[in-house]
């Protein structure tokens, strides 16, 4: 678990251990990395760090939280411009735009291995969702959370190979051959 306030001190300790860790990660494995090296890097004392985590990985969930609340407000910003006339189904175009632009907790969460915490990350602040989806679709939670959940696994996967491999494609390419690709698919329905 992660505690930082809307203190700015306590903001800025959390940005200097976040940025301590993202130098150390590429200088080590992520599981050799400690809480000595981590506030050494960021010059901070222990006690701060553990004011503000309880574990290292909780750097990496604070970052994804940020990151995921920052990735909702740059695509209500597309609706806007876009007049809400956009489908209210995942915006794959501004997604990737976003992660284009800001994929520097996808090559760290990559290097160590931990993409999970992306996912739950996302699964955690993406609940809502759950029943917009059984609204608009007519279904039980239960089922709607079914489609979330293997949306979820599909963007993290989209994602982490992306990054991967240097997001080499435009995002709006990677998403229009996607799309694509989606189309042709094999459903669940002609598998049985």
């Amino acid at each position: 678990m992660y505690r930082i306030t809307n203190d700015q001190r306590t903001k800025r300790s959390g940005q200097l251990i976040y940025e301590a860790l993202a130098e150390l990660i590429y200088d080590k494995p992520f599981s050799k990395i400690s809480v000595s090296n981590i506030v050494e890097k960021a010059q901070v004392g222990r006690t701060t760090f553990y004011r503000c985590f309880d574990s290292i990985e909780d750097i990496l969930r604070m970052r994804c939280d940020q990151v995921f609340d920052e990735l909702l407000a740059y695509i209500l910003n597309y609706r806007r411009q876009a007049g809400n006339s956009v489908d209210v189904g995942p915006h794959l175009k501004p997604l990737l735009r976003y992660f284009y632009l800001n994929s520097d907790i996808i090559e760290l969460l990559l290097q160590a291995n931990r993409m999970d915490i992306l996912l739950g990350s996302f699964r955690a602040r993406s609940k809502p969702l759950t029943a917009m989806a059984a609204q608009q679709l007519q279904l039980e939670e239960n089922y709607a959370a079914y489609g979330v959940e293997m949306r979820l696994g599909v963007l993290v996967a989209i994602l982490s190979n992306w990054v991967k491999t240097g997001k080499r494609e435009a995002p709006d390419e990677l998403a229009d051959r996607l799309k694509g690709m989606i189309k042709k698919m094999i459903t669940v329905d002609q598998l049985l």
